[in-house]
């Protein structure tokens, strides 16, 4: 959005506006500005309340600690496997389902450090920060207001 105010004498001034919005769904947990407070690029404006998502980090590192240490469990058993295949005590299949154990229980892994990689990767969006230095125009979501859709109207900033 973008406008101009003519004032009788004075140049013409343009100010440009810039919406933003939260990636993430939550409630406005702390709002740091004010309307009319002059914000700088990068300087934060805004937290989105985290419980739930920390919650779910936290299960995310727990599931990659499981599946290390399956790993390291399937591991073992693919050694053993191998060394009882070597000494011509155990039959190829032995080997094979050690082998095939071992290669879920290491995609099962990389899924899990996927998925926690992922959750990482989102912390940031609850934290709003502004995008470009210039006024705050107008808050829209003050403490408390529940953000439940993607890039919802948080603050307005001219620049």
């Amino acid at each position: 959005m973008s406008g101009s105010l003519f004032l009788a004498g004075m140049p013409t001034a343009w100010a440009e506006t810039v919406q933003i919005g939260s990636l993430v769904a939550g409630q406005v947990e702390k709002v740091m500005v004010m309307p009319g407070q002059n914000v700088k690029t990068g300087q934060l404006l805004m937290t989105i309340d985290d419980d739930r998502y920390q919650a779910k980090l936290k299960t995310a590192r727990a599931e990659v600690k499981l599946w290390e240490l399956k790993l390291a469990d399937a591991q073992i058993e693919l050694d053993q496997a191998l060394d009882l295949f070597d000494r011509t005590v155990t039959a190829k299949r032995e080997l094979d389902a050690a082998q095939l154990a071992y290669g879920v229980v290491k995609q099962q892994l990389v899924k899990a450090q996927g998925n926690l990689e992922s959750y990482q990767a989102w912390s940031k969006y609850f934290v709003i920060k502004a995008p470009v230095s210039g006024k705050i125009a107008k808050i829209n979501a003050p403490k408390g207001t529940t953000v439940y859709k993607e890039n919802t109207p948080l603050i307005q900033i001219e620049y």
